[in-house]
């Protein structure tokens, strides 16, 4: 939704309580893990303007059967979504009466994540509404449908109930961010009527596009920080939570053994244009949205790889592919494509309700071997490259492809996606940057020298799990095998099992990565050589 400078400035004078929540953006901790506050030492709750006062006067009254504002001791438990599509559940189905309608598309459903979480609370309010823009978390900002402003809606709630949780998903929307909606109709659109791909209108500017949603998402941030203190809470009353948005479409559909052809399963994209979105367009994405919660205390939970192997017609899939809903005959017919569906608001679900548990401050959440549940990790993942000892050259995803049985070469380091590797201690295998759904794999699963090592499905087979001995990696089933690059007479290197010696060749530096200007990132070096 549009939003005006002028509204934007209206916003910035509406923050009369700016220093107070400043001194108060230190991260909180769980409910619990501090002495419970006294009332004295809250804020003053501050007066409602009287529409919203009305409103939030009648909700009181059918909660508690009367319209005072009680003691936060005394008050009903709540969980609160806010946000966009991503988090509404648009793309589940089932939804809520009059929110997906002419009039009103918020798209809310019964479905939705905050509904399947197991954190305790009486209440969950799930005020998010498809295509808001951050702008809209803004109280006394602009409004959609028939609704009340989402940031109003929140200040109604948090003087009723006691707000335990606020978890916010959004940044994909409004003026001068990614513009999610617009990019994927004119990326779906395209390939339907073949008019070739939709990433080089977008791949040079992306940057750019990224750096205004984060921008727009830290004055969201800080204004519900505002609305809660306003509400007359300590910021230890209740825990505020980003979650970034994960990548809905992958280049390696046709791995799918299952693959439910192009229509028949809604992945009418383009092949290139997948890899944009998988490779480039959501990564910059999630570290923009990253920089947003730190740069406001706000703790993070990164979803960006949680559908990788999951998305539109893979495996198992987590997200609706491009769909058309029958009897609608406008712009809203498309809406709900290219959104999570049921088993991606069950990841959801998952994803927060370990990450409330945890306590931790910033957290990664994946399916690790592609069993369709969220597994939630401590803090955010770090990829490094693979460096041989004997070459100087690191592990590399041949042609940036990360389809089943990729070669993995020796080439020059270069900070790209494709020669990236995060290593699971607990499950012992070592994923791709590309997409955490691709493992090393000893092909065949055959434990034996001069067998190769490949990208595949990750699966937690013993052909897929390695340990690291020293400066040596070893499948953790036969200890008396090496990683190696091996050495042929024509030909680039390539990783295989080898017997064990002092061979610099099985030697490795597993390294962080500092490039100015990785590969990966550019106008379309991101296209893996497999895509057509």
């Amino acid at each position: 939704m549009p939003v005006t400078s002028a509204r934007r400035e209206r916003t910035k004078r509406r923050r009369f309580l700016a220093a107070a929540v400043a001194a108060a953006l230190a991260l909180p901790m769980l409910p619990g893990a501090a002495a419970p506050a006294a009332a004295a030492d809250r804020p003053t709750i501050q007066p409602l303007p009287a529409a919203l006062e009305a409103v939030r006067a009648a909700e009181a009254t059918a909660l508690y059967g009367a319209p005072a504002i009680r003691p936060i001791e005394q008050r009903r438990t709540s969980l609160v979504t806010m946000g966009d599509s991503e988090i509404s559940g648009e793309g589940v189905g089932n939804y809520v009466p009059g929110t997906h309608e002419p009039g009103n598309w918020c798209d809310r459903s019964y479905d939705q994540a905050l509904f399947r979480t197991g954190i305790p609370a009486d209440e969950r309010y799930n005020i998010a509404c498809s295509g808001a823009t951050p702008w809209n978390l803004v109280a006394g900002g602009p409004t959609q449908h028939n609704e009340l402003n989402q940031g109003d809606h929140l200040a109604i709630k948090a003087r009723n109930t006691h707000v335990r949780l606020i978890w916010v998903v959004v940044g994909a929307n409004g003026d001068g961010t990614i513009q999610f909606g617009p990019v994927a109709t004119d990326c779906a659109i395209r390939r339907v009527f073949f008019q070739g791909p939709c990433y080089p209108t977008y791949t040079d500017q992306w940057t750019v596009r990224t750096d205004g949603s984060r921008q727009a998402v830290e004055e969201a941030l800080t204004d519900i920080r505002n609305t809660m203190t306003g509400a007359g809470y300590l910021a230890t009353d209740y825990e505020l939570v980003l979650m970034s948005y994960p990548s809905p479409a992958s280049p390696d559909v046709e791995d799918n053994p299952d693959f439910p052809g192009w229509y028949a399963g809604g992945c009418l994209l383009y092949l290139a244009d997948a890899a944009f979105a998988r490779n480039k367009a959501v990564p910059l994405f999630e570290s923009a949205l990253r920089a947003a919660a730190a740069n406001t205390g706000t703790r993070y939970l990164d979803a960006s790889r949680l559908f990788h192997g999951h998305e539109v017609c893979t495996d198992s899939t987590s997200v609706r592919g491009l769909y058309i809903e029958l009897g609608i005959w406008d712009e809203n017919a498309a809406r709900q494509s290219f959104h999570p569906n049921y088993r991606g608001h069950g990841m959801f679900a998952q994803c927060i309700t370990q990450f409330w548990n945890s306590g931790q401050a910033q957290a990664t959440c994946v399916d690790p071997a592609s069993t369709g549940a969220g597994v939630l990790y401590s803090g955010l993942f770090e990829f490094k490259q693979l460096r041989n000892v004997a070459t100087g050259t690191c592990v590399d995803s041949k042609g940036y492809d990360s389809r089943n049985g990729t070669r993995q070469q020796s080439y020059a380091c270069h900070g790209g996606r494709n020669q990236g590797l995060w290593y699971d201690p607990t499950r012992q295998s070592l994923h791709s940057e590309l997409s955490h759904d691709r493992c090393l794999d000893v092909a065949n699963g055959s434990l034996t020298a001069g067998t190769a090592v490949n990208l595949h499905d990750c699966h937690a087979g013993a052909n897929q799990k390695f340990v690291f001995a020293g400066n040596q990696l070893r499948p953790a089933g036969n200890g008396n095998l090496c990683v190696a690059f091996d050495n042929p007479l024509l030909g680039t290197p390539r990783l295989r099992l080898a017997t064990c010696s002092t061979s610099n060749r099985q030697r490795w530096t597993f390294e962080s990565r500092n490039f100015a200007n990785p590969v990966g990132y550019g106008h379309d070096d991101f296209i893996g050589s497999r895509v057509y």
